[in-house]
């Protein structure tokens, strides 16, 4: 233990000695310790950071030790030979320098210029050979040859020739010139070793370098054309022609390098001329080009690409992108990610970011300043900048108010926001939109997929949707929509694959035949498998092809992807660490992230990943440090990922987690279900459960119930690992307590799941002890027994409920519980009772402060609104007619004066259903129409149901021949199917004479069976009377001989509810129909005996047309 004590020390961590001695912790385990280790010994987070840089110096030094020995034990001063770039750079006017400067001044010159050279060689991984006065020679692989090393040359030497000129030692800029060139040379290892590195490569390329040099002018850099071949489009390029070289009998082809291209992805620039040709996929290419026509000349048009992983579907996005290459067109991409399935827009968040060129770095009102800018190419309506603003948690001004809009109609706003900027590029030039992997898309973001569906045809734009099989869509299949099933390769165009990873050189018969047999035609798995062979040394070149060094040993290849990507990870050790850390963070990742999680020295990072985009299993877009690195397949990360043990996948989640709350406080804030996942991984339940708790809060705001429903959901899962207590119920009641309204939202208030959220969230109410949260989990669950018809213990419930409110003074809850009382009272027929409470209530309302009716509100409708509309009805059962439209009226009025949409519906509703009762059917009509507008707009299904039907009813009894009884019913059956059955019986009571009208009896009899079932079920008997005197008026209409006398004893049974109910209205009718069959039957004094008293009752509404019928009958009964 005394050497880690020592070593402790040395870096200045004594105190923690006596803890590592405690742990068994010695030299030979240091090397394994993780964060997490460090963590659990209760090493403090800088601490930690130290630590680990200094474990991982020590691991260095042990393999640069071991590297050491092996190189000892071989013949050292054999040649190799090697595919090298070489540079050559030179000081441009260094003697005039040296003459006019003091030899101090000029010595501190060569050392600040040498100094540059070194910084920026070791950047781009060059070695250099020697320093010569004014010059440098520069190699670029070896002693590690990479697959870009030409194009990192040409980044050196641009990098260089700014930088020299940076250097501010003399007055006037200093400038340099440079030559790089590329070919095989041989490569002596022991006088690399021993400093004469210049004279260690011989060969052609090393003169050729130092001759373009020469050539060069001041403050530019020459390449050879094999250079120029290896760069591909990551540069833009002046070719200078054949040029006459001392020394060359013939003149090679020299470029200049003017500068960088811009092209972002190092995949798409080694392909910026061609992509990798595409096998098999002619058909598909040619429909996509007339598709893209179409779109263009005519309309819109859409295409899915459907295939398993693997099969090429991004290879055939990019490619047709390639071939639209010279026409005028904007291109539009949308990544899809499988950690972000629940992330409320995520792929359009993604693609504003990246079009604003947004960086870490920048400050919100840079960013702001960003969005501005893009948004002004394709929109100037200065609310859509409020609205993506808000999107993406930039601050604005609250011109807007779109914190007192709802969370539909943020989301609406939003959706129209994206939808306009589409627009508006569409309209400049056509526009391709490309979205991928749809099958991890979060359901928001497939609501605005489906809603661009819908929308492009309008517009010159294609939209491309790649996705696995099991992607289903929400759209219909619209003339303008087209998928394409992608299948598996043929053997010809297999072969042609290999053949293409090989450079078109052949392998051995038996080799090919196990890559066909094993990859199965699947695009991917045939070039991972061939690029694991030819990594694994069991071939030989020779003669333009590849030979076996050996018989093709068993198994030595992987017959699955799986194995094949693990076996090129593994001959990646090196760096297989940092893919992993990757893999962790997902599909894509950040440098920075990477680079606070991985611990590593920067240049070990920097290599790390360029070895790994090298490889090709990364692709990077951005330069380091705003660098993102993308996974060339989900299916590599998965295999990177997979090769984690349980231990350290849980340690580098947490770490992950630590850094994203460090260094990336707006991804924490806008994205914290993405911390979540890290932290739930990583066996930290309860800090994970805040993070879920806030994710789901932050979906719900955005109207993204569904991925708040999924957030919510794994906070509750991770929180049954905590410990049993309170800490534990506390949590799961803010899980359960945010859940309800999600739910409420999606399937309703009186849905299975929700009644099971409500219930749960009561049960922790009472193991904790009356929490706040109580009363409006009482509220929920009285609203659910309500709205199912479940009356009786809706009344128990809100006896309770009006306790609490009392109890606690609670206003807003006391508001919203008198309410529910009034409305409990009204549908059981408890008409007096009904009034009294609602009188109650008012009075309760009258006396609030306008902050306790704004939160009464949050239940869905103003008290005040409501309660106006239950006494409408109250007081027109109860027989006060006129007064009930007084109260409507100032219901509505109320509701507009407030302008709150939902109250609004509520009481257009029961404005229509009190009108459509007295018989006024045009402004029943009105009114349900105007209900099922709000409804619309605002997503009130309950509402929209309700209205449909009225509005239905309304239509059929005005003209018998109308076609809306199919509505009606499909209306009533979409009401009943959400959960719901309170207010039912006025819709049969409405729709039974409709039916009528119609000469459906059978209909109308069917009608009164369900609502007088209803009635005794559901406790609802507010129009029991009705039912009963409208099932006699159906028998009558029958004509049966034995229809009058069971008539008589519906119309008995009518009265007698009627009466016992104080139901004046309805005693009205069902006496009228009794004295209009007595008359019938010649008992015309018995009639007026019953007619007469409670005409004499009324004393108001003889306008209506029930009192203007009633008096009719009594004078022809006089």
């Amino acid at each position: 233990m005394r050497g880690v004590t020592e070593w402790l020390e040395s870096i200045g961590l004594s105190e923690y000695a006596q803890r590592f001695a405690e742990n068994g912790i010695d030299l030979s385990v240091l090397c394994d310790l993780t964060d997490q280790d460090l963590k659990e010994l209760g090493v403090l987070l800088g601490h930690r950071r130290k630590l680990l840089r200094a474990i991982a110096d020590l691991d260095d030094a042990a393999r640069s030790k071991s590297a050491k020995t092996a190189t000892e034990l071989k013949g050292r001063d054999e040649g190799e030979r090697r595919h090298l770039t070489v540079m050559f750079c030179d000081l441009v006017g260094s003697t005039a320098l040296s003459a006019r400067l003091d030899p101090e001044d000029m010595r501190t010159l060569i050392g600040a210029y040498h100094s540059c050279i070194a910084e920026v060689i070791g950047r781009y991984q060059g070695r250099i050979a020697r320093y010569m006065g004014d010059g440098a020679l520069v190699y670029f692989g070896y002693p590690h040859a990479h697959e870009d090393d030409a194009e990192q040359a040409v980044r050196a030497a641009l990098t260089l020739v700014g930088a020299v000129a940076s250097i501010r030692n003399v007055a006037e800029a200093l400038q340099i010139r440079v030559g790089i060139a590329t070919g095989t040379v041989v490569v002596t290892e022991l006088l690399i070793e021993k400093s004469l590195a210049e004279q260690a490569v011989v060969g052609e390329t090393p003169n050729l370098a130092a001759r373009l040099q020469t050539m060069a002018e001041p403050g530019t850099v020459l390449i050879s054309a094999g250079t120029r071949r290896l760069t591909g489009g990551e540069f833009h390029y002046r070719d200078l022609g054949p040029v006459a070289l001392k020394g060359w009998t013939e003149p090679l082809r020299v470029y200049q390098v003017l500068g960088m291209s811009g092209v972002e992805s190092h995949f798409e620039a080694m392909h910026t001329t061609r992509l990798p040709p595409l096998f098999g996929r002619e058909e598909e290419i040619e429909l996509l080009l007339r598709r893209w026509r179409q779109a263009t000349q005519e309309e819109g048009r859409v295409v899915a690409l459907a295939g398993e992983p693997g099969i090429g579907k991004s290879h055939i996005a990019l490619a047709l992108n390639e071939r639209l290459h010279g026409e005028s067109h904007i291109t539009l991409r949308y990544f899809c990610s499988e950690h972000h399935t629940h992330s409320a827009l995520f792929p359009f968040i993604s693609q504003l970011e990246r079009a604003a060129g947004f960086r870490h770095s920048d400050s919100p009102q840079e960013k702001l300043s960003k969005l501005e800018a893009l948004l002004a190419q394709s929109t100037g309506d200065p609310e859509h900048l409020a609205v993506l603003a808000n999107l993406l948690a930039l601050p604005t001004d609250d011109r807007y108010r779109l914190q007192d809009l709802t969370p539909q109609k943020r989301k609406e706003k939003t959706f129209a926001a994206l939808l306009a900027q589409l627009d508006g590029l569409a309209a400049q030039q056509p526009a391709l939109l490309i979205f991928e992997d749809v099958h991890w898309i979060d359901p928001t973001s497939l609501e605005l997929l489906a809603a661009i569906v819908e929308h492009v045809p309008q517009l010159r734009a294609l939209v491309l949707i790649t996705a696995r099989p099991e992607f289903t869509s929400p759209w219909p299949s619209y003339p303008h929509t087209t998928t394409i099933p992608l299948t598996r390769l043929g053997r010809r165009d297999g072969t042609a694959l290999v053949l293409r990873v090989t450079g078109g050189k052949t392998l051995p018969k038996e080799v090919m035949e196990h890559i066909l047999a094993h990859t199965d035609g699947v695009p991917l798995f045939v070039e991972e498998l061939t690029k694991m062979v030819l990594e694994g040394g069991l071939l030989r070149e020779r003669d333009g092809e590849y030979v076996l060094e050996a018989p093709l040993p068993s198994l030595a290849i992987p017959t699955t992807l799986q194995a094949s990507l693990m076996a090129r990870l593994d001959r990646l050790s090196p760096v297989r660490d940092v893919a992993q850390i990757g893999a962790v963070a997902g599909r894509e990742f950040h440098y920075e992230l990477v680079s606070a999680v991985a611990g590593l020295p920067k240049q070990r990072l920097d290599e790390a990943l360029d070895q790994l985009v090298r490889s090709e299993l990364l692709f990077c877009r951005g330069e380091v440090p705003h660098a993102v690195y993308t996974f060339k397949h989900a299916l590599v990360r998965d295999a990177a990922y997979s090769g984690l043990l349980k231990g350290r996948r849980a340690a580098l989640h947490a770490s992950i987690a630590t850094a994203f709350e460090q260094r990336f406080p707006e991804i924490v804030e806008a994205q914290p279900e993405t911390l979540a996942h890290h932290l739930t991984v990583s066996g930290l339940f309860e800090k994970a459960g805040g993070y879920w708790l806030q994710a789901g809060k932050n979906a719900a705001m955005r109207s993204a119930n569904v991925e708040a429903i999924a957030h919510l959901q794994r906070g509750i899962e991770a929180s049954v690992h905590l410990a049993d207590g309170a800490r534990k119920d506390r949590l799961e009641l803010d899980f359960q307590f945010a859940l309800g309204p999600c739910l409420i939202a999606t399937q309703g208030p009186a849905s299975n799941k929700a009644v099971a959220t409500f219930t749960r969230a009561r049960e922790l109410c009472e193991r904790l002890g009356d929490p706040p949260e109580q009363l409006q989990i009482m509220f929920w669950l009285a609203t659910a027994s309500v709205i199912r018809g479940e009356l009786p213990v809706a009344e128990e419930m809100v006896a309770v409920l009006l306790h609490l409110a009392e109890t606690r003074g609670n206003r807003p809850a006391l508001l919203n519980a008198m309410r529910g009382q009034a409305m409990i009272r009204l549908f059981m027929g408890h008409l007096t009772g009904a009034r009294e409470a609602i009188e109650r209530a008012v009075e309760a309302f009258d006396a609030s402060t306008e902050d306790e009716r704004l939160a009464a509100r949050a239940a869905g409708q103003d008290a005040g609104v409501a309660d106006l509309a239950l006494m409408s009805w109250v007081l027109w059962l109860l027989g006060n007619v006129d007064t009930a439209i007084t109260r409507m009226d100032a219901a509505i009025q109320r509701a507009d004066d407030i302008s709150h949409p939902h109250s609004q519906a509520y009481a257009c509703y029961y404005a229509s259903v009190l009108h459509a009762l007295r018989g006024e059917l045009l402004t029943a009509r009105r009114y349900a129409e105007r209900c099922l507008t709000l409804s619309e707009e605002h997503g009130f299904r309950q509402w929209r149901g309700l209205a449909l039907a009225v509005r239905g009813i309304c239509m059929t009894s005005l003209d018998p021949s109308s076609s809306a009884l199919e509505e009606i019913r499909t209306a009533m059956n979409e009401y009943r199917g959400a959960g719901y059955q309170l207010g039912i019986t006025a819709l049969y009571v409405l729709l039974c004479p409709a039916l009528l009208l119609s000469n459906q009896w059978e209909a109308a009899v069917e009608v009164i069976e369900q609502g007088l079932a209803t009635s005794s079920h559901n406790s609802e008997r507010v129009f029991e009377a009705e039912l009963y005197r409208l099932k006699a008026r159906a028998l009558l209409v029958r004509g049966a001989l034995e229809a009058s006398t069971e008539a008589q004893s519906q119309l008995d049974q009518a009265l007698t509810t009627a009466r016992s109910q104080h139901a004046k209205a309805l005693e009205l009718r069902a006496a009228m129909d009794l004295a209009t069959l007595w008359m019938d039957q010649g008992r015309r004094k018995e009639a007026l005996e019953l007619l007469a008293p409670i005409y004499a009752w009324y004393a108001e509404g003889f306008e209506t047309n029930d009192l203007k019928e009633a008096k009719a009958l009594l004078d022809r009964l006089r």
